[in-house]
């Protein structure tokens, strides 16, 4: 056999079964990685094999990030940019300028802005959002995914511009007149986005190729997409790209808890799809964000009831669909593994998405019960500050614990949680990972939880993750090595190329 492409003379890193070993040399045939070793390697080489000198540069697997909301990311890209805003002025001017973009009837969406950023220190209100946009439908993100401020006319659409009841896991924030002022907390978001008219199916194309650019660019070379509503037209939406040969990132694709019984109903298993495109897990959210999670101390916001987790997570097991479920106290941790428990589903590798408050206890439970924590490893740095604000300090200890986790035998994977990490480089995670002095881990553990860790969550760790013969060649090319960097250095590490199934998608060779 011959071999495609050969990476002569540089730092080659499995990852795999030789661990952090560096080779010279790389061999790829037919999508996948023949032969990795020294100059022996060269005996692959054939006629119209392509011979690259890295001339001591370096190559990795492909990073794979485990949670991005890609169809969300790719869709704030035609919205406002409130990123950096330090006021609530700002705000106004940045949707009054954006606006004169939209066509007539076009809702208007922002994202980005934080809080504690603001001068004020508030989130805007509503009638200060009609100043920008009018009789025009509006609403405006928080970084973090689960605020949302309203403007009038979207809650009139909505029907909320009266007296009523909070909606069953959200607030709706009110003046004391008792009417709206436009804030909108975790459940209650959908109140607005569910009257808004879904954006077309080329939009949602045009914004996942956005979001591809960019993950490809950070050498992410697989990823979880997953979902905050329930369009079941996504999966359609990277499925006509892959028939257009414009899908260039591995998808798996998770799919709302609404579309459970649909997706069951049709026989739709664990793991299915192809090669570039999988049907992923059902996503759910147990509890809220930041100040609003749950925990076993008390407080916070239950999205789903313990009661309903159990019932949602019997029947996905049933039908043999892993669930993934959103919950960052331990209280919304305990509540999905008394879920997973229940059903006996043990063999579906349950997911704990973020999972970010997670005692000894819970870490020995997510082990039996075989279950996977996906989390964010940048927690670990931003945390140890924020944590002092949400959580009391018994529970900081058990903070970002990816090392305890890892001990006691839970399969860690690591992701971005692109939009709320505006910028999805897995490598600022990797450095938080290992240089957190409370849980942190060694360099192999941390980029395997970034590679291989993401593969296992998704049931593909038997062809991807690593560069080991026979597994796909999604690999990522350096000038330098990073390994020889100074940590310092790598919040600004970018590939030269990046490589999926041996076909350059990114960069130069």
């Amino acid at each position: 056999m011959n071999a495609d492409l050969i990476l002569a003379s540089g730092s080659i890193r499995t990852l795999g079964r030789s661990g952090l070993q560096a080779f010279s040399h790389l061999a790829i045939a037919s999508g996948q990685v023949a032969a990795v070793g020294g100059p022996e390697v060269m005996r692959l080489k054939g006629p119209t094999t392509r011979v690259i000198d890295m001339h001591g540069g370096a190559v990795l697997p492909g990073f794979n990030d485990a949670h991005a909301h890609v169809v969300y990311y790719g869709l704030t890209r035609f919205g406002a940019d409130l990123g950096g805003t330090r006021s609530v002025d700002e705000i106004v001017k940045r949707l009054r300028e954006h606006g004169r973009s939209l066509k007539k009837g076009e809702w208007q969406l922002g994202l980005g802005y934080r809080v504690d950023e603001l001068a004020e220190l508030r989130p805007p209100h509503r009638t200060e959002l009609d100043q920008a946009t009018r009789e025009r439908p509006c609403y405006i993100d928080e970084r973090g995914g689960h605020a949302r401020v309203a403007n009038t006319a979207s809650l009139e659409a909505a029907g909320l511009m009266g007296p009523g009841q909070d909606p069953p896991g959200g607030r709706i924030g009110r003046d004391r007149n008792g009417l709206p002022n436009g804030l909108l907390l975790e459940a209650a978001m959908r109140l607005v986005s569910d009257v808004q008219p879904p954006p077309p199916i080329e939009r949602r194309q045009e914004g996942i190729l956005l979001a591809q650019r960019l993950l490809l660019s950070r050498g992410v070379t697989s990823v979880g997409a997953a979902v905050n509503r329930g369009f079941a037209d996504d999966l359609r939406a990277y499925q006509r790209l892959a028939d257009g040969a414009q899908l260039k990132i591995r998808i798996n694709e998770f799919l709302s808890w609404e579309l459970l019984e649909a997706t069951s109903s049709l026989g739709v298993l664990k793991g299915f799809g192809g090669p570039m495109l999988r049907a992923g897990p059902i996503k759910v959210f147990v509890d809220g964000g930041a100040e609003r999670v749950a925990m076993r101390s008390g407080g916070g916001v239950w999205r789903t009831t313990p009661d309903e987790l159990r019932s949602l997570v019997e029947r996905a097991s049933r039908a043999g669909l892993q669930v993934a479920a959103h919950a960052i106290g331990d209280g919304a941790i305990e509540a999905m593994c008394d879920a997973v428990e229940a059903a006996g589903a043990t063999g579906l590798r349950h997911r704990v998405e973020h999972c970010t408050i997670c005692p000894a206890d819970l870490q020995a439970r997510l082990a039996k019960l075989r279950m996977v924590a996906v989390m964010q490893p940048t927690a670990a740095r931003f945390g140890r500050v924020a944590s002092a604000l949400f959580f009391p300090a018994r529970d900081r200890k058990d903070l970002a614990a990816h090392g305890p986790l890892m001990k006691a035998g839970v399969p860690v994977a690591f992701s971005s949680d692109l939009p709320v990490s505006s910028d999805p480089n897995p490598w600022p995670g990797v450095r938080a990972a290992v240089e957190d002095q409370v849980n942190g881990i060694g360099m192999l553990a941390a980029l395997r939880a970034y590679t291989v860790g993401g593969a296992f969550a998704s049931f593909e760790e038997d062809h991807k993750g690593t560069l080991d013969p026979g597994m796909v060649a999604d690999l990522q090319i350096y000038d330098r090595d990073p390994l020889n960097e100074p940590t310092a250095s790598w919040d600004q590490l970018r590939p030269r190329a990046v490589l999926v199934g041996g076909v350059r998608v990114f960069g130069r060779l």
